[in-house]
């Protein structure tokens, strides 16, 4: 075997076992977030709370998973990526046993809050991971891999929660947490290797901080994205609050039920429309992907209100229209997230915060409004899913896209 040969399997052999801490670094948040969802009915009952205050408990997590976005990315541009892990994995076990041991829904809840704390730093650094150790057709070669594995393993959480609800209890979904907790934070002290090259102290100096984040938010190209993010999965995240009130409480679904109808609807509605976006927006670009994305989300959210007028509540009435909506949604975030990170390579850890943190609050706010609307009919989560998209379009039309009509008409002058 040549030198350079040699240099390639040992240089790509732990890049490759990487992956692993990758894949459950990039999942860790998702399972926190969709695992109990099956048992919201349950934990109100168990604990005599109102079902609006357990569904909080969905929203507060996001709010720790937003706010912290804005903490781990920085930290991350200093100190690297491997502490900041390390910091919000232990956070995050410590608080799901926290949530396993809770008497009250305020326990639950500032449980929920400090787990949100926590998966931030996975949440934030997984893509700066990912971007440190793969490069060029390496790049592209994994991230297929992992998005295909994320499509696929996220939608099935609520099946695991389902039967954990049926057969255990609602405590089981943290303790199954916890274990993942665990597990990632062993995987992360034997095997991971810090990533990043380019991290320095004095990116944590007050006037660097300053610079990039002004940089981020007087860019009219970076905030657009971001917002249209925010209303788009805060759309998506509106359904985890009140879908499983629906389909559960109301449409009669076991826990087990709801968790294989999530996985069958989020699945393939998710992984056609990667497909589909993938071939389709080298030839229409991604400002068509986009807009093709708000108008599908649009159009389940008026066959929502149809179906509820025509049928009442009815399960097929919400499932073909949810359907349309996962499978819209899903062009909404790769075309939205090149078009917010091409122009910021060089600061790509405060982007990342800021994007993050941004995509967030919009599911910890809508989500927390959707938790105080009626769940007991297809009415409040059509309105959502037909009002999030048409904010989300109008604010790309004005500050997105009017912005780089401008940019070209400059450039044509010159």
């Amino acid at each position: 075997m040549s030198l350079l040969s040699k240099k390639t399997s040992i240089s790509t052999h732990p890049h490759r076992f990487l992956f692993l801490n990758i894949l459950f670094i990039a999942c860790l948040a998702g399972i926190a977030t969709d695992i109990y969802a099956p048992s919201l009915s349950a934990i109100a009952l168990s604990m005599r709370a109102p079902i609006s205050k357990v569904q909080l408990s969905l929203s507060i997590f996001m709010v720790g998973l937003a706010l912290s976005q804005l903490v781990y990315g920085p930290l991350s541009e200093g100190l690297g990526r491997r502490y900041p892990l390390l910091i919000g994995l232990i956070i995050f076990v410590c608080a799901s046993i926290f949530c396993a041991m809770s008497t009250s829904i305020n326990m639950l809840i500032l449980g929920r809050f400090l787990q949100g704390l926590g998966a931030g730093a996975s949440s934030s650094l997984w893509r700066s991971v990912f971007r440190d150790i793969y490069q060029g057709d390496e790049l592209a070669k994994y991230g297929s891999y992992l998005s295909i594995i994320i499509v696929f393993m996220l939608p099935a959480v609520p099946i695991l929660g389902g039967y954990l609800q049926h057969y255990i209890g609602w405590q089981a979904a943290f303790y199954v947490l916890i274990v993942f907790g665990m597990v990632t934070l062993f995987l992360l002290l034997s095997t991971f290797k810090e990533t990043s090259k380019h991290h320095h102290k004095d990116r944590l100096k007050r006037p660097f901080i300053i610079q990039s984040f002004r940089q981020l938010l007087t860019s009219r190209i970076f905030i657009g994205y971001a917002i249209c993010v925010f209303f788009s999965y805060g759309a998506f995240f509106s359904w985890i609050t009140i879908g499983p009130v629906l389909l559960i409480k109301t449409i009669g679904l076991t826990p087990v039920e709801f968790g294989w109808v999530s996985f069958g609807m989020g699945s393939i509605a998710m992984a056609s429309a990667s497909a589909l976006n993938g071939r389709l927006v080298v030839h229409f670009g991604s400002q068509c992907m986009l807009r093709f994305g708000w108008i599908t989300m649009c159009v389940s959210g008026l066959l929502l209100l149809l179906g509820q007028s025509l049928l009442g509540v009815n399960l097929y009435g919400v499932l073909l229209p949810v359907f349309m909506f996962y499978f819209g949604v899903t062009f909404i975030w790769p075309n939205a997230f090149s078009g917010a990170f091409t122009p910021f390579g060089h600061i790509a850890g405060y982007a990342g915060a800021l994007y993050g943190f941004l995509q967030l609050a919009g599911a910890a706010i809508i989500g927390s409004i959707a938790a105080h609307l009626p769940s007991e009919s297809s009415l409040s989560i059509g309105i959502i899913f037909i009002l999030s998209p048409l904010s989300a379009w109008i604010v790309y039309e004005t500050m997105v896209n009017k912005k780089s009509k401008s940019s070209q008409n400059k450039d044509s002058r010159i």
